[in-house]
């Protein structure tokens, strides 16, 4: 990839939030967030350029739909990362795309690419 990407990341769990961080600012982009809560995710929405979004499905007891509908409306790429696949999630979620956890450096920066070439 050539520019670097605001990416904004929704995800709960503090360890694989940096993770998925660190993977980001490793490959030159500039990491929104990480939120850990759908209010975290919505505000960091509002008070950001965001290009694309990588985002939990399950937030401490909490879907992160709200967050994929103000992603959608406003026009921004987002794939959902999560254990589940797409018959294990709420039917909102079904048509998402998907990266599974665990994901490596080499899925997480895949998704971005088709994230940004599908926009």
């Amino acid at each position: 990839m050539s520019d670097p990407l605001r990416v904004l990341v929704v995800e709960d769990e503090w360890l694989i939030a940096e993770d998925i961080a660190a993977c980001l600012r490793a490959s030159g982009h500039q990491v929104i967030g990480p939120a850990p809560s759908v209010a975290a995710g919505l505000g960091l929405i509002g008070e950001n350029h965001v290009d694309v979004a990588l985002m939990d499905i399950q937030l401490h007891g909490e879907t992160s739909l709200a967050i994929a509908e103000e992603l959608q409306a406003r026009h921004i790429p987002f794939a959902c990362l999560t254990g589940f696949g797409p018959r294990d999630v709420p039917s909102a979620f079904a048509n998402f795309k998907f990266v599974r956890k665990p994901a490596d450096q080499a899925a997480i920066l895949s998704a971005l690419a088709e994230l940004v070439r599908a926009s």
